[in-house]
């Protein structure tokens, strides 16, 4: 069921599952739609609103009826009941003109143009009158308007989601390259260590190399003395020499 908002509740509806009714139900129902024609005349809406319920009650109520009680409950001021038995004469008659027409007025009453808009066109294409047509261009406007504004506040809305995706996207991306660089940072710190340490072992074992027994008896080339050419005070033996100015060996000499 519609929702009746601040009005007061909606007009008792027709009892479901009667299709059909007596010659004598028939009879009361054509009664208090006359009553109901009365009081309309004499200006008694809020009699009339009660006999039109009574002859709806009775069952098998026709779109027209509805229509009729929906008539008056918009001059009562109640456009959400108007709603409610529009929606219901449509249901009995899809092709009512005059149930479009009038919820459409109900909808413009309740500022829901797009509504109004849709119902107005609807029921001058089924019915059409001078009357109607002066409202519908009137909610067409609104409801254009209002379209706009939906677009508008639609387009602002994926614009800051677009927005707001992008800083999020950069913010990941910056902190992508905080997080590399303290890898490389801490890459580069590992590297140096090692070198350094490599660096100090090498020292190391050279310091160990100089400080071994007999390191000093070699030159600074590191070959002994005692192996060198010359180094020691080896003379060769005379008989090895040749004689002076004789032109011959060692082995001529008596």
């Amino acid at each position: 069921m519609a929702d009746n908002g601040d009005e007061a509740p909606f007009p008792a509806m027709a009892p479901e599952g009667v299709e059909e009714l007596s010659e004598e139900a028939m009879d009361k129902q054509c009664v208090l739609k006359q009553e109901a024609s009365d009081a309309i005349e004499n200006g008694k809406l809020d009699v009339a609103l009660e006999k039109l319920t009574e002859a709806i009650c009775l069952g098998a109520p026709s779109a027209l009826i509805y229509c009729r009680r929906a008539d008056i409950l918009m001059k009562l001021d109640r456009p959400r009941a108007v709603v409610n038995d529009c929606t219901a004469a449509l249901g009995i008659n899809p092709d009512s003109g005059k149930a479009y027409k009038l919820r459409g007025k109900a909808f413009k009453k309740l500022e829901k143009w797009e509504e109004a808009h849709i119902d107005f066109q609807t029921g001058l294409k089924l019915d059409y009158d001078e009357d109607t047509e002066d409202a519908a261009k009137e909610v067409e406007v609104k409801a254009k308007e209002l379209k706009a504004a939906v677009v508008k506040q639609r387009v602002a809305g994926e614009e800051k989601a677009f927005q707001d995706e992008l800083k999020a996207n950069k913010e990941k991306y910056e902190a992508g390259l905080r997080a590399r660089e303290g890898e490389f940072a801490e890459q580069k710190t590992k590297e140096e260590e090692e070198k350094r340490q490599k660096e100090e072992e090498r020292k190391q074992r050279y310091n160990a190399g100089a400080s071994e027994p007999g390191a000093s008896d070699g030159d600074s080339s590191g070959v002994p003395k005692s192996h060198a050419p010359g180094g020691g005070n080896f003379e060769p033996h005379d008989c090895w020499k040749e004689g002076p100015n004789t032109g011959g060996s060692a082995e001529d000499v008596d």
